[in-house]
């Protein structure tokens, strides 16, 4: 292929290419990135861990009036 066939997109990416070999393993990558960032992210939302703790202490708060509340006989 000769150069005046290639558009200037193709010869764009391959300079940056060259530019990535030369770097022998030092290439920033794109999935550390990814991970840092979702590291970075808690797992579940404050709402959700809110709403499960709600979930809890109700039913924790419904079991101890069964067991010693005003019912007891």
């Amino acid at each position: 292929m000769t150069s005046a066939s290639s558009s200037p997109v193709i010869r764009a990416r391959n300079a940056k290419y060259q530019s990535n070999v030369t770097k022998r393993g030092n290439v920033k990558s794109v999935i550390a990135e990814k991970r840092a960032a979702a590291a970075q992210k808690p797992a579940v939302s404050p709402y959700l861990v809110f709403f499960f703790i709600a979930i809890l202490g109700g039913g924790a708060v419904f079991e101890l009036l069964r067991l010693f509340g005003a019912g007891a006989n």
